[in-house]
């Protein structure tokens, strides 16, 4: 858990970089927002090896890569050449400004798995959660850096980006609450008759 919090907590310190492309919610609403990036890769199974459960897959620009598929991975059997492995990734970053005295520094998560039923063609479909709270403990607003004091008794220093509008409205004491989620689907179908 320890060295999955430092990545958590690097991320967040990105996060909180870049939050100058996330736009920022409503006026009523505590200062925060919201960055999201999704990816998709769909390849075309050219080879099983079903022995040593190695799958070939052709990608759309015609280059091959070569995947061992290790043995939790459920209905190995049932891939066949010319199927197709869709796999579409999604990562999604909050961040809310919670007042002083509502929050302490703190790191929780977990973890769900979804599979497909015995007999069906692979599907996966993972999900992680990570919510991470840090205490504002110095804050620059001309050059726009915060410090906050981490769940681990670490600080660091951050740059805000400019679309935080908001950021005078961040005060001392405050805490940061940074919610990553990131979901990984991976689905092996049949092509199209």
């Amino acid at each position: 858990m320890h060295k999955k919090t430092l990545a958590l907590l690097s991320a967040a310190s990105v996060a909180l970089l870049t939050l100058g492309a996330a736009p920022i919610n409503a006026q009523a609403s505590p200062p925060g927002g919201s960055i999201s990036v999704t990816g998709t890769m769909t390849a075309t199974v050219t080879a099983v090896d079903q022995k040593d459960r190695w799958v070939t897959l052709k990608r759309a620009d015609g280059s091959l890569v070569d995947i061992q598929v290790g043995p939790e991975a459920k209905n190995f059997p049932q891939i066949k050449v010319g199927d197709l492995v869709t796999a579409q990734h999604s990562e999604t970053v909050d961040i809310t400004v919670i007042p002083a005295g509502q929050a302490a520094p703190n790191v929780s998560g977990g973890s769900s798995l979804v599979t497909a039923p015995a007999g069906s063609k692979p599907l996966a479909v993972e999900v992680d959660t990570a919510v991470i709270t840090g205490k504002v403990t110095a804050i620059d607003y001309d050059n726009r850096l915060v410090t906050l004091l981490g769940p681990l008794g670490n600080t660091r220093t951050v740059a805000v980006g400019p679309a935080a509008k908001r950021f005078n409205e961040v005060k001392v004491g405050d805490n940061i609450q940074i919610t990553l989620k990131a979901s990984t689907m991976i689905e092996v179908t049949a092509p199209a008759k």
